[in-house]
């Protein structure tokens, strides 16, 4: 069985010691940074049993999102996407339940989504992922959704994805309503061309670290582009105040 690394970053100095260059052609790593470092890496579709759907199958029930989702977003789009790839990511990316899961190419990006302040009493988690060896990317002209683990560049992103540099990763679909497994699972059982390692970033740092990373123009209005973002951005900034600039400029 592997074993997962982990390793505690309570600082952007150890969080940036724990960035991997591209290690060549096809083997670039990539991030996902959750709120709560309990959460596992589960897809949305898996979040919820088949059972309480009407649907019999994982098949099924992914189809009946996907089907909905086309028949509804049409009319918000400036273009359909081409594939049937292309669907699943663009909805993935809106909240749709589906098998895949959003990671980044910028581990500050995935760091920004682990110090979600709707979260500050837990641990948050960025995954970082390296692929083990070339072939685990999947072209853009991709048309059907991959039943192995594979890392998918959509080929129109639209704005909030350039900002996170967005790319997916596509999750097995269970047989039948068997109960799917977590990344975590399937890698520490071996499978998969992947190096998996568990990046911890303490309660305690969150407040801190987004300070830093706003700092540096890594903050709402930047990843997710819109005036719902300001406006989340102000207040963090109107309550985040101090007398004193000891941390700044210590003595």
């Amino acid at each position: 069985m592997r074993e997962i690394e982990t390793v505690v970053v309570a600082s952007l100095e150890s969080l940036l010691e724990e960035m991997v260059p591209r290690l060549g052609y096809d083997r670039t790593p990539v991030y996902r940074g959750l709120a709560s470092a309990d959460w596992q890496l589960l897809p949305g579709l898996y979040r919820r049993a088949v059972a309480e759907s009407e649907h019999k199958s994982w098949v099924e029930l992914e189809a009946a999102f996907l089907h909905s989702f086309k028949e509804r977003a049409c009319r918000d789009l400036v273009s359909e996407p081409a594939t049937e790839l292309e669907w699943m990511a663009l909805a993935t990316h809106h909240g749709l339940p589906t098998r895949l899961t959003a990671w980044s190419e910028n581990i500050l990006a995935a760091l920004f989504f682990a110090c979600d302040p709707a979260h500050d009493a837990e641990d948050g988690v960025v995954w970082r992922i390296m692929p083990g060896e070339g072939g685990i990317s999947i072209s853009q002209d991709h048309e059907n959704v991959p039943d192995q683990i594979r890392l998918f560049r959509p080929r129109r992103p639209d704005l909030s994805m350039q900002s996170q540099r967005v790319l997916f990763l596509t999750h097995p679909l269970p047989t039948e309503d068997a109960t799917p497994e977590s990344l975590e699972d399937s890698y520490e059982l071996g499978e998969g061309r992947i190096v998996l390692t568990r990046l911890v970033v303490p309660a305690e740092a969150k407040s801190f670290l987004r300070r830093r990373l706003a700092m540096m123009g890594v903050d709402r209005r930047a990843m997710i582009p819109g005036l719902g973002s300001l406006c989340g951005d102000l207040s963090e900034e109107i309550f985040c105040h101090t007398d004193a600039y000891e941390w700044i400029f210590p003595e």
